[in-house]
C-alpha cells in the first residue's frame, strides 16, 4: 500500500517536472526568432547601433501588456523570465 503512495507520488512529480522541461524548451525554441529575441532586447532596454534612445520621464507607469506564448505566432512580449515555471 505504502509502495502504490510513493509511487503516484513519484508519477505526479515527474508529470510536473516534464511540465517545466516542455516550457524551458519552448523558450529555447523561441529564442531562435529574431523577431522574439527583439522584443526581450528592447524589454531590457537595448537599441539598435544608429537608433537614438529616448527616455522619457513623468508619465505614469501602466500595467504592464499581456504576456504572448512563445509558440503561438504572436510576436508580442513573450514573458521569458516570468514563464519559466508553468
Amino acid at each position: 500500500m505504502q509502495q502504490k503512495s510513493q509511487l503516484r507520488e513519484q508519477q505526479i512529480e515527474l508529470i510536473e517536472a516534464r511540465k517545466v522541461r516542455d516550457g524551458l524548451a519552448r523558450q529555447i525554441k523561441a529564442l531562435g526568432r529574431e523577431d522574439v529575441l527583439e522584443d526581450r532586447a528592447r524589454e531590457l532596454g537595448m537599441v539598435r547601433p544608429g537608433e537614438t534612445p529616448y527616455a522619457v520621464r513623468g508619465i505614469a507607469k501602466s500595467a504592464p501588456p499581456p504576456k504572448a506564448n512563445a509558440d503561438d505566432g504572436d510576436t508580442g512580449i513573450w514573458g521569458f523570465v516570468t514563464g519559466l515555471v508553468d
